[in-house]
């Protein structure tokens, strides 16, 4: 009997011993699969869900999340979409432990904040653009380039088509993009930069 007891008792050793060694390895698998995880990937984890974003300069945006690119969250105010710089975020709230959204699409994952910058001046999407210290500009994007975008002011006349007789038309604004915090589109249309305009 005391053999059977002492076989016994090396088995719960062994078992107890074996499943420590699998928590730590799971452990450790999750470290390590948390190391190599992007902010990007995190975000893309919460689309369709609301977060508190901070953006340098104080301000604080509460944003269903859209589509997710290289370096630019877009989302949702309501009723505006917002464009936000990956860069300018300085903590998000809300996260979930969720594991990450990873893009199927390298070209998508490739996609810089130039990308939806240049559908919003295809479209000429009326937009305000703010830094740390507040508004910056209001109007079209005239052009959106690797490192700096350039904002036409909206007078009534300055709407016209390009190339029409328009009298008065001011100079643009140009915005060098690492001073921008965020874009808000001044149209009420939030599906204006959603998954399904093709930037997801």
């Amino acid at each position: 009997m005391r053999w059977d007891a002492l076989f016994e008792d090396l088995e719960t050793q062994l078992e107890a011993a074996q499943t420590a060694e699998l928590t730590a390895a799971a452990a450790d698998a999750s470290r390590l699969e948390a190391s190599r995880l992007e902010f990007a990937e995190r975000l893309r984890a919460h689309r369709e869900r609301e977060l508190g974003l901070q953006i340098s300069g104080g301000q604080r945006l509460v944003v269903r999340v859209g589509a997710v690119g290289a370096d630019w969250l877009a989302g949702a105010v309501l009723p505006h979409s917002v464009l936000v710089p990956l860069t300018s975020i300085l903590a998000v709230d809300g996260m979930a432990r969720a594991a990450a959204r990873s893009e199927p699409s390298a070209s998508r994952r490739r996609l810089s904040i130039t990308a939806p910058l240049r559908r919003l001046a295809r479209d000429r999407e009326l937009v305000s653009v703010f830094g740390t210290q507040g508004l910056l500009a209001s109007g079209l994007i005239a052009a959106a380039g690797r490192d700096f975008v350039e904002i036409a002011p909206t007078r009534r006349d300055d709407l016209l088509p390009r190339g029409s007789q328009g009298g008065g038309a001011r100079s643009a604004r140009v915005i060098p993009l690492h001073a921008v915090a965020w874009f808000r589109s001044e149209s009420a249309d939030v599906e204006q930069l959603s998954p399904r305009s093709g930037l997801s």
